[in-house]
């Protein structure tokens, strides 16, 4: 009895003393957490790649516009290859449709991981650091633009992500105030990007000025859009390719014709599970013949066999 007393006390002091603390609570966490970040250049740089990651998936804007202008069939093995797509292509989709669902996503993803950045703008200086935050907006009223032209109003949300549980409660922006944003981001990014970036694929001064030219275009703003525009053509380094027929081959990628091209490699990895893994052009590797394989054959034996079946016609004709 003594032994179960002495256990009994134990275990109260144990108790006494976790109420009077809440030390056990206090964690240290096993993954860096986000609040400590941006401590120097190269966190910048590393968040700022992540915000060119979602350009990878803006495939699917380019093959669902070109399905729903009609440029464009859905095809598939089926009626019922990928609903989302062929709902799309015969103009009945709903709002649950997963495709427009997965624009959506990914094009707040970006908008959150530029806005990451600026969040975080003020924290350290570095020499580069102009230049990493106007990227960081031009990708900002890259994604905004993209979003706006799929649903219009859309939420607004500059210099702060939306944490968990935020999202309920951030309404729809009149789309006339999201394309303000748009234009006072890059207008800041013409001012603070060079004409030419040290990396094949980055942002440039000429990128955000024809990026402001088409949110000019779609607002009607046909004055503004034809200044920036102008200014653009005039002051390059862009012109024409000499021979057309090279524009489009892998090895003329990035060409003088080239104000902004989203960067793939050409790895392999991607499935329909998960197309934006690929890492690549999407719309090269899947919107094929599927399994289509050539067989070359000898045109004369081609011609023979042809022959003989339009002569077994004939004579089940006579």
């Amino acid at each position: 009895m003594k032994n179960l007393k002495y256990t009994y006390l134990l275990i109260l002091a144990v108790l006494v003393t976790m109420s009077c603390s809440d030390d056990f609570v206090d964690v240290k966490p096993l993954n860096e957490n986000s609040e400590d970040y941006f401590n120097s250049e190269a966190e910048y740089q590393e968040a700022l790649i992540g915000a060119y990651d979602l350009l990878q998936s803006t495939y699917l804007n380019v093959m669902l516009g070109e399905i729903a202008s009609d440029n464009t069939k859905a095809g598939g093995e089926s009626a019922n290859d990928v609903p989302g797509i062929q709902q799309i292509d015969d103009m009945i989709h709903t709002p649950s449709n997963a495709q427009l669902r997965d624009i959506w996503g990914w094009m707040f993803a970006g908008v959150s991981r530029a806005n990451y950045i600026l969040e975080f703008k003020d924290k350290i200086n570095f020499d580069d650091k102009e230049n990493v935050l106007a990227q960081a907006r031009f990708l900002r009223a890259y994604y905004y633009f993209e979003l706006v032209k799929w649903f219009g109003d859309v939420p607004l949300v500059v210099d702060k992500r939306i944490l968990f549980g935020e999202q309920f409660d951030v309404d729809r922006t009149p789309k006339a105030l999201v394309y303000a944003q748009m234009e006072i981001d890059l207008l800041s990014a013409i001012d603070n990007l060079p004409a030419v970036q040290t990396e094949t694929g980055r942002v440039t001064k000429g990128a955000a000025q024809a990026l402001l030219g088409k949110v000019y275009l779609y607002q009607d703003k046909f004055i503004e859009a034809a200044s920036v525009l102008g200014t653009l053509i005039e002051t390059g380094p862009y012109d024409l390719v000499t021979d057309y027929d090279t524009l489009f081959e892998n090895d003329n990628e990035n060409n003088i014709e080239s104000v902004f091209e989203v960067q793939y490699i050409d790895t392999e990895g991607a499935g329909f599970g998960c197309l934006q893994c690929s890492e690549g052009n999407v719309a090269v590797g899947f919107n094929g013949v599927r399994n289509y394989s050539v067989h070359f054959l000898n045109p004369v034996l081609v011609l023979i066999s042809q022959h003989k079946k339009f002569m077994m016609l004939l004579k089940q004709m006579i």
